[in-house]
């Protein structure tokens, strides 16, 4: 081969070898951006692992947390269904209850009164409401007096001036003048119930003896022939002619308030009929008090025992109805000598704009 042919061969092989060459690096390059992609999508597949692990284990969370408060839920389902189920329980029994008290009630609960209208009407200010009149227990110390004026001026005059010398025959006594302030109920709440083991008995006459008659009735009454039982305690009451009876059992009270009405032989020897309702019993749930001041009743203090009662009294009214002493019409003076007491019973002054009036 010539030199020339070889010249050309290698000038061949050279170029071959560039491309060779060329061919390598775009390897090399394209090799290079395979791994960067590849890194890159390595990267990428890590973080999505890491972000679906944590959405996993949030899912698991939130999960576990409607768990427990489906299970929450759940128990307070089943309490709101037991409170549901106790609450129609005392439904029942408030209803049972109603029933059997509107059957009770349907029975009269009060003694009988003969009442008669004798022309007396009032507005219908206060159809929903009861009136009560009080009665203000107020003590009165010795050396101490209540004076009620006709006018409510000449109280007030007298409270303003507050000292007084009251002439005597050989010296002036010097008293003290106050206003009364008294503790009035302004408005009661009583519970009241019926007693299951008592009854009232009324209509009785009023010549009865008192022990006598309980000793009749007691008799009656606990014989099971006339609906009765044993008779635990017996009461009478005084301001009304009344009479109570409690048994030992307690269903024996229902068929007596059922009949009603009873002819009992007395101690006169006669038979009279009596009638036998429900005992109620009632509890007071709340008392509330205002402060009145008496506008025409005046306490006077400091007086001395130095006489008799009566001519201290009259000497003590004679002073104060003189309007030179700053006094007026007198109504009504109680005087408490020393040593004493005594309770002043104050009512409700209807005749004036006082709030009370008193005496002894």
């Amino acid at each position: 081969m010539t030199p020339e042919c070889l010249q050309q061969e290698i000038e061949n092989y050279k170029a071959k070898y560039a491309e060779l060459q060329k061919d390598k690096d775009e390897l090399e390059n394209a090799r290079t951006e395979a791994e960067k992609s590849t890194k890159e999508f390595e990267d990428r597949a890590l973080r999505l692992t890491m972000r679906m692990e944590g959405e996993k284990q949030e899912n698991m969370n939130l999960e576990l947390t409607h768990q427990v408060m489906l299970g929450e839920a759940e128990d307070e389902a089943a309490k709101l269904q037991k409170m549901k189920q106790h609450l129609e329980k005392q439904l029942q029994e408030a209803v049972e209850r109603k029933r059997v008290l509107e059957e009770e009630m349907k029975i009269s609960s009060r003694p009988e009164r003969q009442m008669v209208f004798k022309g007396h009407v009032e507005g219908l200010d206060h159809p929903d409401s009861i009136t009560v009149i009080p009665r203000i227990q107020f003590p009165i110390s010795g050396g101490c007096a209540l004076i009620t004026f006709d006018e409510a001026e000449v109280a007030q005059n007298i409270i303003e001036m507050r000292e007084h010398d009251v002439p005597l025959e050989e010296c002036h006594l010097r008293v003290k003048a106050w206003p009364v302030q008294l503790l009035m109920p302004m408005a009661i709440e009583m519970q009241m119930k019926l007693c299951n083991r008592r009854i009232l008995v009324s209509n009785i006459p009023a010549s009865e003896r008192t022990d006598l008659l309980l000793d009749k009735l007691e008799l009656f009454f606990s014989k099971r022939r006339n609906g009765g039982g044993e008779v635990e305690e017996r009461e009478f009451l005084p301001d009304s002619g009344n009479v109570i009876l409690t048994f030992l059992d307690n269903g024996v009270t229902k068929e007596l308030v059922k009949k009603g009405s009873f002819n009992i032989p007395l101690s006169s020897g006669k038979t009279h009929l009596l009638k036998v309702t429900s005992c109620v019993a009632g509890e007071i749930k709340d008392l509330k008090f205002k402060t009145c001041t008496c506008r025409r009743t005046v306490l006077l203090t400091g007086i001395p025992d130095v006489m008799d009662k009566e001519p201290l009294q009259d000497l003590l009214e004679i002073h104060f109805q003189k309007a030179s002493n700053g006094g007026g019409e007198v109504e009504a003076l109680s005087y408490v000598p020393e040593g004493s007491h005594a309770i002043a019973i104050f009512e409700e002054d209807t005749g004036s704009n006082s709030s009370a009036s008193g005496g002894l």
